[in-house]
């Protein structure tokens, strides 16, 4: 294993081949590949069976590789992209329409994530230095903590944790209506197993309550207004199970206007919360309560029913989770099978509200809008537990897409040798309906609207590593982050591909985490999370900075 990301680094078994670009004890941020446990309430802790999940690790700011172990082997601004010469001019026209703000301008020393609100504020995730702010026409960055009002926990029977156990590390940003931010937290280290300790150890709550995400408002008089998101499963909110604490650590947030719902892309899995949740225990929707009620039927000894009782999976603002895990096996075929699911980075809600969603170990369509009549009783648009069912089951093993295929498919379960896990990063739907998905590791693919590999680009040693999509509204052109070394990218409709890096300087060699568009036409601004570079001691070689990019 090299390193501990965000939220872990798998590397075991990709094996040699990426071991050429990630240097021991350097951070990644970039998914671990995790074990589902079947039996969460069982009390038994996942079963870690591939070759290393970094869930003891130490947070993930725990070093950042320097550029010289850049995959390329060359200076980011070496030239075009390897994927083919791009046919147009290496420098865009309208270089001009670039504008940058860091740390000398008061931004964080990190910079995880860049969103802007329908007020036109642009959020930054600052990693530990927190939510950080540029108002409209503003140069300098106002930065928030946990003494503004941040909340990365969620109380534990009443009781919140010592501060002394608080940990803040902004992971994610997304903006909503004019002043509202969503922002994503991590986990503190081992938060998704902490719930789930052998009997005779005791857990810690200040651990497996940590992290999930805030809505924040910005108030008139300048302070904030938070409201916890506390992703979890309360006791029988779902069939099945007890209280379930499983996701902690939020990758990537994003705000389907239209449905007034967020995605969670957290690690383990995907959750769904209400972007209008006030606080308390019950969902304000009732559409989305109608909807996720279920009954808890006892029987007696001849079978007859004897007590029904309503129960509700969206409490607290919040449904979760979903993965499309699949059956693995241990070391060799004779071991037992166990699960085996991944943290979820990419999202993409399609217009009929089903959301795409990429983990590292498949993708997968969660039909939450359209799920169809027949094996769960009822089609209804919100039923999380029906759409769930058509991601996990085995029966749908259609709907569980392997992109950068493993040498065995479905139902016969890989061994570690025989898996070539996607590490999906990024998603991003078009206007024609496919939707491009970049990975950590592999380049990028392109899904029919089927679910279909119809294409692929940036497979070549040098741009491969790709850590964030976004379409750009103005054109329907496609921006490109990436990891190590290549810098920003765009893919224009006529399939050439423009390096924006001779226009970044020195920027070019820092990882590009996060890109959003904010607006539509000549009002559109693209806005790029340039994250912070460091040397092998962890000390940080140069900060992160946000671009932002109201050009051509």
């Amino acid at each position: 294993m090299c390193g501990h990301g965000r939220s872990g680094w798998w590397l075991g078994l990709l094996g040699a081949l990426l071991l050429a670009g990630c240097k021991e004890g350097a951070e990644t941020r970039t998914p671990p590949i995790e074990d589902q446990d079947g039996q969460p309430d069982a009390g038994a802790p996942p079963v870690d069976d591939d070759a290393g999940v970094p869930d003891a690790g130490e947070p993930p700011d725990a070093g950042l590789p320097d550029d010289a172990g850049t995959p390329d082997a060359g200076p980011p601004d070496a030239g075009a992209p390897d994927a083919g010469p791009a046919s147009g001019p290496p420098i865009p026209p309208d270089a001009s329409g670039w504008r940058f703000l860091g740390s000398a301008q008061g931004g964080p020393r990190e910079v995880l994530g860049v969103t802007q609100d329908e007020g036109g504020n642009i959020w930054v995730a600052g990693g530990e230095d927190g939510l950080c702010l540029v108002r409209p026409g503003a140069t300098t960055f106002q930065c928030f903590t946990m003494a503004d009002g941040l909340h990365p926990w969620a109380a534990w029977k009443g009781k919140d944790p010592l501060p002394e156990n608080r940990y803040l590390k902004v992971t994610a940003v997304t903006g909503g209506p004019s002043g509202v931010v969503f922002v994503g937290y991590q986990g503190r280290p081992n938060c998704e197993n902490e719930f789930y300790k052998p009997p005779g150890q005791p857990e810690d709550p200040a651990i497996y309550k940590s992290g999930d995400a805030d809505r924040v408002e910005l108030k008139a008089d300048g302070t904030l207004s938070v409201v916890h998101y506390d992703i979890h499963s309360p006791a029988h909110s779902v069939p099945g199970y007890g209280h379930r604490e499983k996701l902690c650590t939020v990758n990537r947030i994003v705000w389907d206007k239209a449905t007034q719902g967020l995605w969670f892309a957290a690690n383990h899995g995907l959750a769904w919360g209400e972007a209008n949740y006030q606080g308390g225990e019950a969902c304000a929707s009732a559409q989305v309560r109608a909807v996720n009620e279920w009954a808890y039927v006892t029987h007696d000894a001849q079978g007859n029913e004897v007590d029904r009782e309503l129960r509700q999976r969206c409490k607290f603002g919040v449904m979760e989770h979903v993965h499309p895990a699949i059956q693995m096996h241990g070391t060799d075929e004779t071991d037992e099978d166990s699960r085996l699911a991944g943290d979820v980075w990419g999202v993409a809600v399609r217009p009929d509200g089903d959301v795409w969603m990429g983990t590292a170990i498949r993708s997968s369509r969660f039909r939450i809008m359209t799920n169809g009549v027949g094996h769960v009783g009822t089609g209804a648009p919100w039923n999380f537990e029906a759409a769930r069912k058509q991601s996990e089951e085995k029966k749908h093993k259609a709907n569980r897409i392997d992109i950068w295929p493993d040498a065995v498919a479905e139902p016969i379960p890989p061994t570690p040798a025989q898996r070539k896990d996607d590490v999906v990063s990024d998603l991003a739907l078009m206007p024609d309906g496919t939707v491009w998905v970049s990975s950590f590791a592999w380049g990028m693919a392109k899904l029919s609207d089927a679910g279909l590999v119809v294409d692929q680009a940036l497979t070549g040693d040098a741009e491969r590593f790709v850590s964030s999509l976004e379409r750009d509204s103005r054109d329907g052109s496609l921006w490109i982050g990436h990891r190590w070394g290549r810098g920003l990218m765009r893919l224009h409709t006529e399939g050439t591909f423009i390096t924006h890096n001779k226009v970044l300087g020195g920027l070019a060699g820092q990882p590009v985490w996060d890109i959003q568009v904010a607006g539509t036409g000549d009002t559109r601004v693209v806005l790029v999370a340039f994250g912070a570079t460091r040397d092998g001691a962890n000390n940080i070689t140069r900060p992160g900075s946000i671009g932002i990019y109201t050009g051509h």
